[in-house]
């Protein structure tokens, strides 16, 4: 849908209400400031600050410390002063009429809505209710129960655990909590001495199970729940686990949307139709507005890996694609379904994927075991100097501690980085290699 009917009826609908924004990130939030209502961003990193009519608040400059976001939880500090001190200006601002939505659900949010409830509208599904879809076995099983092709997790209780050295004997396995984010949650295990050793510790007393696939291609899709329909969002090769960029094996570190055309109509044909029918099944389930899907692509086939009941790290720039094709992107599409507006026509994957500008984005996170002080200078000069550097963001604010594993940049490129989204292309991985280890030897000295 063109952008700009979408928009108007979006601001129609909100009328004399302001529109406020609650995020991990400031910056994500881009493309939905030109709705006029738009009025304040409050995020947990990376204070918003591009339009200065916009009210900003992120809670890492109360307290100096920019988290792990794959471990930091914000519902388990309610009582920090400086969540409190983000709560209160929340409030204030929230006392005039508002719509307010949010990156992904929490209590935080939720109570919020509540609190504001005669005069804030809060579009989106609420925390208890979309927690149920981050609880990944329950989803997968569904997907396995529509026949589309799936990673093969089986579910072993903590006193079956020498199942696993069975399944071991056949080549690594992989184990994985019931709910994890960004690569947090997953362990591949070659060696069976270990296997008490990384066994997850869950009150559910039971883990996940499957072989480790390699020579895949990790894919990720946004789309859309409309009370009548789904529509989908530009297709990225996602980075995982790329040394220098991030210390986890697993750990999420940006998306390729230029690789996409390389996967071929087939294939997206393929995830096009798997995404369709998940949207159509939350749907069912009560649930409404943005989520991702993410497959790995083995010989031709996409796999289902899982779902992502929420914006996504990949949201920033696929928005940023549609702008630049004038079309509706996947933030105002959210606004616009959750208030209540009827599915527009969807493009399919692979006209988005021939037809979008080619961007991709690194997230280059501390790999240091030590917190991390200072800007990102040094990293902004050595990929400069690719020629394909476009934006930088989310950089590390004067005064603020980034902890380990924390994002120090995300780096907007012109180009195609990677092949297999576990290892960045040659001019790429030498700009953000030679930082890295220049940037650890400058510390230890």
């Amino acid at each position: 849908m063109r952008r700009a009917p979408l928009l108007a009826e979006i601001s129609r609908r909100i009328g004399d209400r302001q529109l406020v924004w609650f995020g991990t990130r400031g910056d994500d939030v881009e493309s939905a400031t030109e709705l006029p209502q738009f009025s304040a961003a409050f995020s947990i990193i990376n204070r918003y600050r591009r339009r200065t009519t916009v009210e900003s608040m992120a809670l890492e400059d109360a307290t100096g410390i920019r988290p792990d976001l794959d471990t930091f939880d914000l519902d388990s500090h309610p009582r920090d002063d400086a969540v409190i001190a983000l709560r209160q200006a929340m409030l204030r601002i929230l006392a005039r009429p508002s719509v307010l939505f949010t990156y992904r659900p929490s209590a935080f949010v939720s109570a919020l809505g509540f609190a504001r409830h005669d005069r804030c509208e809060y579009v989106g599904v609420f925390s208890d209710h979309q927690s149920a879809f981050e609880h990944k076995p329950w989803v997968e099983s569904a997907v396995a129960g529509m026949g589309l092709p799936h990673i093969p997790w089986t579910y072993l209780a903590d006193d079956d655990r020498l199942e696993a050295l069975r399944q071991l004997q056949h080549g690594p396995i992989m184990l994985r909590r019931s709910r994890t984010t960004g690569g947090v949650g997953l362990v591949r295990l070659d060696d069976g001495d270990r296997l008490a050793e990384v066994w997850p510790d869950e009150d559910e007393a039971f883990v996940s199970v499957a072989p480790f696939i390699g020579d895949a291609v990790p894919v990720n899709v946004s789309a859309v729940v409309w009370h009548d329909g789904v529509t989908l969002h530009p297709a990225s090769i996602q980075l995982i686990g790329i040394p220098g960029v991030t210390t986890r094996r697993f750990g999420y570190c940006g998306n390729d949307f230029a690789a996409a055309e390389g996967l071929g109509r087939p294939v997206l044909d393929a995830i096009q139709d798997a995404v369709t029918r998940i949207g159509t099944w939350l749907r069912s389930r009560g649930y409404i507005g943005a989520f991702g899907a993410d497959f790995l692509v083995r010989d031709g086939v996409p796999l289902f890996t899982e779902v992502n009941p929420r914006f996504q790290g990949s949201t920033h720039l696929s928005c940023r694609i549609s702008v630049e094709l004038d079309e509706s992107c996947l933030l105002t599409e959210h606004l616009a379904a959750c208030l209540g507006m009827s599915a527009p026509a969807s493009r399919s994957l692979w006209e988005l994927a021939r037809e979008a500008p080619r961007l991709s984005h690194v997230v280059v996170h501390v790999t240091d075991e030590r917190p991390r002080t200072g800007g990102a200078g040094d990293l902004v000069d050595a990929v400069e100097g690719t020629g394909l550097l476009r934006r930088v963001d989310v950089t590390v604010p004067a005064g603020v501690v980034a902890e380990p594993s924390a994002t120090v940049a995300r780096l907007t490129l012109g180009g195609q980085v990677t092949e297999d989204g576990f290892s960045l292309l040659d001019v790429v991985a030498d700009a953000i290699g030679g930082w890295a280890r220049g940037d650890v030897e400058r510390r230890a000295g």
